[in-house]
């Protein structure tokens, strides 16, 4: 004979619903804003998290002056109430996309210059590896692409340089880009060799990209190590057009080394020349010295949770294809397998 249990001695189970109006109430402090975050009226916030507070047998915040306080069990509950709710969202999005997609899609955001050095020719070989996967790529800068992967739109990101920290963000080094000085063919800094040296660049006029663009906060920060500040000549909305710009002779620019050598082009006979097979300008580039002699850092994002096994599949291969900027990266024709890959910009 089976017995029922007793309702009193089950453990209380936590709603996922009070559990996102507590958390909003704890990231807000206050009831009334925590109401506008989850489109509830206020009452309706008080009413659940006093359910939530009876469940638990403990007061979860003190009420002082119309603002709220965490208590201890507060903030403990708090810790795993974040770990309940991101659990049950990996639950819902790994069944939702295995029944949608067995195989798996991994998501990846980077800036161009990356989607075209590193992920472009890695897709290849991912691809005969896992035939039945798809990788689908947003082409973003690094702002977004750090936006991406925190709200769960893309699996993974690359971008050059340090992301803004936030503790839902995993960042891994995984490679440092060396700068490197373009300038126009015949240039008069193509007939001297070894390392161009900040103090070269000051009586030169410059060709940037725009404001609160990576390599723009790059260049600054490399020619703060320059006696004097180089003129401003033009601004670029993007790396072809910056291209366009030096090859026309109207400046010279400093760019990470990864950038002169996308998908589908290789370097000139010297290392030193470009020589695209369409429409991209010829231009030329030596290596930048710098005081630390440290490059722009490469860096992997993902969220601080396990990836699906598919998709650390990828970052195996996306770590071991990070070679050193001085090393050629591959030219490579994507044909035949392009419709397992898709670029969203």
């Amino acid at each position: 004979m089976i017995r029922s249990a007793n309702p009193k001695s089950l453990t209380p189970m936590f709603q996922l619903r009070q559990l996102k109006i507590f958390i909003a109430a704890v990231e807000t402090l206050s009831f009334t804003q925590a109401a506008k975050r989850v489109h509830l009226s206020q009452p309706s916030v008080t009413e659940q998290v006093r359910a939530l507070e009876e469940t638990v047998g403990q007061p979860l915040f003190l009420r002082q002056n119309n603002r709220l306080q965490l208590t201890p069990a507060g903030e403990t509950l708090a810790v795993r109430a974040r770990e309940l709710l991101a659990l049950a969202d990996d639950t819902f999005r790994e069944v939702r996309d295995n029944a949608a997609d067995p195989a798996g899609t991994i998501r990846v955001a980077a800036p161009q210059t990356l989607c075209t050095s590193i992920l472009v020719p890695q897709l290849l070989h991912f691809a005969a590896t896992h035939p039945d996967a798809q990788v689908a790529v947003q082409e973003r800068n690094s702002q977004a692409t750090a936006q991406a992967v925190l709200n769960g739109t893309a699996d993974l990101g690359l971008v050059h340089g340090w992301p803004a920290s936030d503790v839902n963000l995993q960042v891994e080094v995984i490679a440092r880009d060396m700068p490197v000085v373009v300038f126009s063919a015949g240039h008069p800094l193509g007939l001297s060799s070894g390392l161009v040296t900040p103090d070269a660049l000051a009586a030169l006029p410059l060709i940037v990209t725009m404001e609160g663009c990576r390599y723009r906060e790059y260049l600054e920060a490399l020619l703060q190590e320059a006696p004097a500040r180089p003129r401003i000549r033009g601004v670029a909305e993007s790396v072809p057009a910056l291209m366009q710009m030096v090859s026309a002779g109207l400046g010279v620019s400093i760019l990470p080394r990864m950038a002169m050598n996308p998908a589908g082009t290789m370097p000139g006979p010297s290392g030193g020349a470009m020589k695209p097979a369409e429409a991209m300008p010829r231009v030329e580039w030596r290596p930048l010295a710098t005081r630390s002699g440290e490059g722009l850092p490469i860096c992997l994002l993902t969220q601080p949770r396990p990836p699906a096994r598919h998709v650390a599949a990828f970052i195996d291969m996306i770590r071991l294809a990070a070679t050193p900027s001085d090393e050629a990266m591959p030219a490579v024709h994507v044909q035949h397998r392009a419709g397992r890959v898709a670029i969203a910009k």
